[in-house]
């Protein structure tokens, strides 16, 4: 994957990403973020998460509707939804799959023929029915959360977003993290259903690091998930920060974080620490 090429003078390294000379600097520093439960919230719980689920069953029978398929409310419910589930917990194995190749599945497992008769443009129509109604129905920006982003920017400091996706596409969060005014404060994101592959694998880090030109070393993980954020940024050499909610903190896991805070509003004085250290 990568061809190692002469370390230039000011960066640390320097290496071919098939076609590109990336060069990664030794002075440069970055916070990644997890998403859910880190970012974001369900506002009320799991009600709009149901909410949303039965929008997608709607939206999506809708459009296939429009091509000439109808199919039972229930049965592509239960489907999807089961299918949302299975995602979530191929995740814990640093596993994904490209968006629509998940809502082909999930047809498929409806109707094995269905893919087949609607074609790449029809999986995507019902694709876009799916993204729908995550944009109609959202999750809810932790208030403060864009504040404590500008303010790590202000640091000097470059911005990463590492997230594990669910079934809704890149896309449909870009867009609405454009909405919200979220997009201009990262300086690269990574989808785990764009790359098909999840938190806690360390290649979906190495990734996030090599686009924003950054060494382990100098970069900070924040995320909820002790297993896929913890573990996973651990074993890429990343220094870590649970968001622990309103779970206990006294718990003994496999792997410790270095730094523990309740919400990412508690951020900024353990970013000032951790820069603090990197200066010594």
């Amino acid at each position: 994957m990568f061809e190692w090429a002469t370390t230039f003078a000011g960066w640390d390294r320097c290496f071919q990403y098939g076609s590109v000379l990336v060069l990664v600097s030794i002075d440069r520093a970055a916070v990644t973020f997890d998403l859910w439960n880190t970012l974001i919230f369900e506002f009320d719980n799991k009600l709009n998460s149901r909410k949303r689920r039965e929008l997608r069953t709607e939206y999506s029978l809708d459009a296939l509707r429009g091509l000439g398929e109808s199919l039972e409310w229930v049965k592509f419910h239960e489907t999807f939804g089961d299918l949302a589930d299975e995602i979530t917990a191929g995740h814990d194995g640093g596993t994904d799959a490209h968006f629509h190749k998940w809502v082909e599945l999930g047809l498929s497992l409806i109707d094995p023929d269905l893919p087949h008769r609607l074609g790449g443009s029809g999986i995507t129509h019902v694709g876009d029915a799916i993204d729908k109604a995550f944009l109609d129905c959202p999750p809810l920006l932790l208030e403060g959360s864009l504040e404590i982003l500008n303010q790590v920017h202000s640091r000097g400091l470059m911005i990463g977003l590492i997230t594990n996706t669910g079934m809704t596409s890149s896309g449909a969060f870009t867009a609405w993290f454009a909405e919200l005014g979220l997009l201009p404060v990262f300086d690269h994101m990574v989808f785990s259903n764009d790359l098909a592959i999840a938190k806690p694998n360390h290649l979906i880090f190495d990734v996030t690091l090599e686009a924003l030109g950054v060494i382990p070393r100098r970069v900070i993980h924040v995320g909820d998930n002790i297993h896929t954020d913890v573990a996973g940024a651990a074993a890429a050499g990343i220094t870590t920060v649970w968001v622990s909610g309103s779970a206990q903190t006294d718990l003994t896991f496999a792997v410790k974080p270095d730094f523990t805070l309740q919400t990412i509003l508690e951020l900024l004085p353990i970013v000032d620490r951790w820069l603090e250290s990197l200066d010594r």
